[in-house]
């Protein structure tokens, strides 16, 4: 099986050499595996790194003068792969020397996605521009790292070296990233196990750091986005469809890809602008997933509860009976949106004569699930929804 890998970059040179040479260290037949970097934009040092870099495998390298979004970059490198399968691999990453292998292995049958642990972290650089928290987090691991007094004053100081990437000893520095996010994904795991199985919401660790994919069904559900241009989310919305195509999906503990910290790339507004958009494109009652992970990313949920409440909706939509009471559900949440991501109240004041007109019936469908399916999470998450935002009890 022959893969590519497909490698979007702006303004990391250094740390995309690392890359680059973690993955000239590969045990996988270097004839069988082709690199794709796309210099998204950059306006540092990459194309020059690029030009003088001496690879141990086919290297394809596409120049884009207008940076618009990690989507498009990423696009346009599928459109030059010619692998059986895709590995995405983002610029500032450092593959074992099985990563390849890993993950060609781990497609052993057909429709299957595979998502590589996405939490690793390495300070590679030290960066004089870290924001505080960066700053905070790196003092306290500074002890591992041999370092002159005045390494602090530079605008950027090396802290791992070429022959630690070869010879993998840079994996002596790395550790877990702590986010609550990553917390959530290890608890899942503990649950479901690497299979997933059971799990309603597996496209949330198609983490596009680690994750590779048949080429052809990337390909057939439209490719990236490209109208995802903010940081984040491109990735949400290709595994929320390659999902619902059917591919079935599956972490793979073994494959391993260290992030090299530095100064993010995302503006303040990203998120908000990304949530929006997706909740707007899946404003459909078969899309509820896609806005409950939404709405869990500004107010707290319970992302167990969440896959409880989603394998009843799948229920519901297998049943055909309760389109209108999963409409209205959506409704609630696209206000829910509105409140809490685009500050608008319009929707909530719009919908609520609607529910107060309803209030009868949809207890009374509620009520049935309840006690004719044996449901509970849906209609409570129904009740909670719509006594937080409307003050209406059902």
């Amino acid at each position: 099986m022959k893969a590519s890998i497909i490698i979007t970059s702006f303004n990391s040179s250094e740390r995309l050499y690392y890359n680059l040479l973690a993955l000239n260290n590969q045990i996988y037949p270097h004839d069988d595996f082709e690199v794709i970097v796309v210099n998204n934009g950059s306006y540092d040092d990459t194309e020059n790194m690029l030009s003088t870099f001496v690879s141990n495998f086919p290297l394809k390298k596409i120049r884009l003068d207008v940076n618009k979004g990690i989507a498009r970059g990423r696009n346009k490198g599928i459109e030059q792969a010619s692998g059986d399968i895709l590995i995405f691999h983002d610029s500032d990453m450092i593959a074992s020397k099985d990563f390849v292998t890993k993950h060609v292995e781990a497609h052993d049958r057909e429709n299957v996605v595979v998502c590589g642990v996405p939490w690793l972290r390495v300070y590679s650089y030290y960066y004089k521009d870290f924001l505080p928290y960066q700053l905070k987090d790196f003092f306290k691991r500074a002890d591992k790292y041999k370092l002159p007094i005045d390494y602090w004053q530079n605008e950027k100081y090396q802290l791992i070296t070429q022959d630690q990437i070869i010879d993998e000893t840079f994996l002596n520095y790395a550790f877990d990233l702590e986010m609550d996010f990553i917390t959530d994904l290890k608890e899942t795991i503990k649950i479901y196990g690497q299979d997933l199985n059971g799990y309603n919401i597996p496209w949330r660790f198609f983490i596009t750091n680690n994750a590779s994919v048949d080429r052809r069904q990337v390909i057939s559900l439209g490719m990236f986005d490209e109208n995802i241009i903010k940081y984040g989310f491109e990735d949400y919305d290709l595994g929320i469809r390659l999902y619902k195509a059917g591919n079935k999906f599956k972490l793979a503990y073994d494959i391993i890809s260290v992030h090299q910290e530095h100064l993010k790339n995302a503006s303040n507004d990203s998120a908000p602008v990304n949530i929006s958009y997706l909740c707007t494109k899946y404003n459909n009652i078969y899309f509820l997933d896609m806005l409950l992970i939404c709405l869990s990313l500004v107010i707290p949920m319970d992302h167990h509860e969440i896959n409880n409440v989603i394998s009843e909706i799948n229920q519901l939509n297998i049943l055909g009976k309760y389109k209108d009471l999963l409409n209205t559900f959506l409704k609630i949440l696209q206000v829910a949106i509105d409140i809490c991501v685009r500050n608008n109240t319009t929707t909530k004041l719009l919908l609520f004569p609607e529910l107060e007109k309803n209030f009868e019936k949809t207890k009374t469908q509620l009520i049935k699930l309840q006690k004719l399916h044996g449901m509970s999470h849906f209609p409570y998450m129904f009740f909670g929804l719509t006594k937080s935002i409307f003050n209406l009890t059902i």
